[in-house]
């Protein structure tokens, strides 16, 4: 029988042309001497936490739930570290990694437990 395979919602490049856009005229802006609010650099860690709670929430083929995790967990680093939040820097923030690998253990194992075993597996031997 011929099932065809639909295929899933096609999603728009428009977002994230729209961040590349604004990235890079703000960056073309430094780079003419204009005066920038560099308050908004301190946050620039939000672009990694946002699609990877994103992800953690509805994951995709392209971004998983372990792939948003690390995507939060090294946003996290890099805001913690940059604001030296509750006095961490670059070289104490690092803890989040192990924490993040132990939350991606558990994820990952809950995933491969929902997962639905297929019978229909290849066998290689006749």
């Amino acid at each position: 029988m011929n099932n065809p395979v639909e295929p899933g919602p096609r999603r728009s490049p428009l977002a994230a042309g729209i961040v590349l856009i604004v990235l890079g005229a703000l960056l073309l802006a430094l780079n003419l001497g204009w005066d920038i609010p560099f308050a908004l650099w301190d946050f620039w860690p939000v672009f990694l936490i946002v699609p990877g709670i994103v992800a953690l929430i509805s994951p995709t083929r392209h971004l998983s739930r372990s792939g948003g995790l690390w995507l939060v967990a090294t946003g996290l680093y890099c805001q913690i570290a940059s604001s030296d939040w509750l006095g961490l820097g670059w070289f104490t923030a690092w803890p989040i990694f192990v924490i993040a690998y132990g939350v991606d253990i558990i994820v990952g194992r809950d995933a491969q437990r929902a997962a639905p075993h297929t019978e229909e597996q290849v066998s290689h031997e006749r």
